[in-house]
């Protein structure tokens, strides 16, 4: 038995659609010290136990196989249960890593007051015509 996601706070517990039929939607649990929370789903295909709405402070474990599908734990504080399911796939926000790791773009403030003061002057009937006027030809 091996802990796959620990979720801290309230998990949404939804319905899915076609090959995904149990979503669990929540913030996954992080160690002290670890940056701020992360957003994280567990996508169940082929899951056959209906459960509450909400759970709180859920985690997963997975178990050994059964001959057809995977077997799962779910401990919460409202409920211990073994589920079944074909298929899990787990999904964590990776986009303050992401933009952590990409820098910023850079743009002077006098690229900016120009961009600022053309889109303005753009806006006022004529501009358009007199901007292509001092444009030089091709």
């Amino acid at each position: 038995m091996r802990e796959l996601i620990a979720f801290d706070g309230v998990v949404d517990c939804r319905p899915g659609t076609g090959a995904i039929n149990l979503m669990l939607c929540g913030f996954e649990r992080r160690s002290p010290g670890a940056p701020s929370r992360v957003a994280a789903q567990a996508l169940f295909g082929g899951a056959l136990n209906p459960l509450p709405s909400q759970l709180h402070a859920l985690r997963i474990f997975e178990l050994e196989e059964a001959p057809n599908a995977r077997r799962f734990l779910l401990q919460a504080q409202e409920l211990q249960l073994t589920l079944q399911a074909r298929s899990l796939q787990l999904h964590r926000d990776a986009g303050r890593a992401f933009f952590g790791a990409v820098p910023p773009p850079r743009v002077l403030w006098r690229r900016r007051l120009a961009w600022a003061l053309l889109l303005w002057a753009l806006r006022l009937p004529g501009a358009q015509a007199l901007l292509a006027r001092l444009r030089p030809s091709r």
